[in-house]
């Protein structure tokens, strides 16, 4: 389908005298001027629609600049832009030049979009600590801002300037000093930016030795002592610590509490004589762990495939180099969501696939409809099911033929509706036929899309025309 000015005409009646404005504020981006105006009663001369909008996080930024400009005295629209993490730059710059309520000034003072001057702007003129310690939550705000907000030594804010990722290291060690709680202490500890000074000396509390035991930069002479820590959370970070020495790693497979052996089975690299103790571990979560563990070799996976317990056999089924052999057995386990497990891999035999495809269940059907090796005749079947969760995967399945996609278009699921005009093996006139969507949210998906075909194709002549121009300049000039 070649997208003319006449379908682009269509576009912007029915985005008109649509119900919702999204269909119009899809087409607003890529509008040129003398439309854009005849787009704008329909956006924005309402005040319903107006709030609509200004919540709408997938609307594009030139939407809400247009919406903030013309927000007026509407305290409401103004404080749905503050919250909006879409919400451009600009937008929030102006909003807050005419802001005069505390909570509009507080969203604001938060919105990661913010322009780093504002926020420098804020913190010199604010004496609300609300207003304070939204500035130290704001992971915008440069580390200077941040340094002068901790010399305001409030209470308050410490912790908040501890968790901080922009924080400075000069910032993290004046907090270091003057924090009497070990929870800024600990936050300190964990930040990336944490003086390295800090990190060579075992902290009392266990909140600060658990989070030294995440802090990459921690030394291994320290992270040994605390493989040994009393208290188990803190053993638990140690043990996922890529650094942690292999001697303490085979220590902490016998450790007694559960959550420790966990960490360890989740390691990448996890060796084959912990995968094996660990595989007979009696905690089914560790078991589990192991099983679906990359790291854990293959010749192994014959203990996890007969486990009593149906999570660790399919945690098995689900290991990236599980064998042919136990792939084979696992599709016939008594429990369809090891099955299922099986059914959603995508090296599977034909035959094998054939068999789970007869299944009844619908987690294992699911598995074999995202399949790309499931037949298109069998895809069609599966298209029509009663579950949604199999119609959706075979929307999931980028194999799926055009044919068997084109009637989930009139699915009952809006969402699955959405999902469909995004695959790949539609045509653009097939999408074209589900512009009179029911749902406002896969009309704006609709409209957007094509919008941004006119938009490219503009853009193009636009640029076409600059190097003729360019060109003929040229000729000239080689004339003269």
């Amino acid at each position: 389908m070649e997208f003319t000015g006449r379908h682009w005409s269509e576009l912007l009646r029915r985005a008109l005298e649509d119900v919702e404005p999204y269909a119009a504020a899809a087409l607003y981006p890529h509008a040129p001027a003398v439309h854009r105006e005849w787009l704008s009663p329909r956006l924005f001369g309402a005040r319903r629609d107006r709030l609509l909008l200004a919540s709408a996080g997938f609307v594009a930024p030139a939407v809400l600049a247009r919406l903030a400009g013309i927000a007026g005295a509407d305290g409401m629209v103004g404080l749905r832009l503050a919250r909006n993490p879409a919400a451009p730059a600009a937008s929030l710059v102006a909003l807050w030049r005419g802001a005069d309520s505390g909570r509009l000034r507080l969203l604001l003072a938060r919105h990661a979009q913010m322009p780093r001057a504002i926020l420098a702007e804020i913190a010199e003129g604010a004496g609300q600590v609300e207003i304070l310690r939204a500035l130290c939550e704001n992971a915008g705000a440069a580390p200077d801002v941040l340094a002068a907000l901790e010399r305001r030594q409030l209470p308050a804010l410490q912790r908040l300037l501890a968790i901080n990722l922009a924080t400075g290291a000069d910032t993290l060690l004046a907090l270091w000093t003057a924090a009497g709680e070990a929870a800024v202490r600990a936050q300190v500890l964990l930040h990336p930016h944490c003086p390295a000074p800090l990190l060579r000396a075992m902290p009392g509390s266990v909140l600060e030795r658990r989070c030294l035991a995440q802090q990459a930069r921690v030394p291994v002479a320290l992270l040994r002592q605390l493989a040994g820590d009393g208290d188990a959370s803190v053993r638990q970070a140690a043990a996922a610590h890529a650094a942690m020495p292999a001697q303490a790693l085979l220590t902490l497979c016998f450790d007694p509490d559960g959550g420790v052996r966990r960490a360890l089975a989740g390691r990448a690299d996890l060796s084959a004589r912990m995968a094996g103790w660990l595989l007979e571990d009696q905690d089914a979560w560790v078991r589990r762990t192991v099983a679906r563990n990359a790291a854990c070799p293959p010749g192994l996976l014959a203990l996890a495939a007969g486990d009593a317990q149906a999570e660790v056999r399919r945690a098995a089924a689900r290991h990236p180099a599980c064998p042919a052999a136990l792939l084979a057995r696992l599709a016939a386990d008594p429990a369809s969501w090891v099955q299922a497990g099986v059914a959603y891999r995508d090296d599977l035999a034909p035959p094998l696939l054939r068999r789970l495809a007869r299944s009844t269940d619908v987690d294992v059907l699911a598995g074999v409809a995202r399949n790309p090796a499931t037949s298109p005749a069998r895809l069609a079947r599966l298209a029509a099911h009663e579950s949604p969760d199999v119609r959706r995967a075979v929307i999931l399945n980028r194999m799926a033929p055009r044919d068997v996609l084109l009637p989930l278009r009139q699915d009952g699921y809006a969402l699955h509706r959405a999902m469909v005009l995004e695959h790949p093996n539609l045509t653009d006139l097939d999408r074209w036929r589900m512009r009179g969507d029911p749902d406002a949210q896969v009309r704006f998906r609709i409209f957007g899309h094509f919008a941004r075909q006119a938009g490219m194709r503009a853009a193009a002549r636009s640029g076409a025309r600059t190097r003729a121009t360019q060109q003929a300049l040229l000729t000239t000039m080689e004339t003269i």
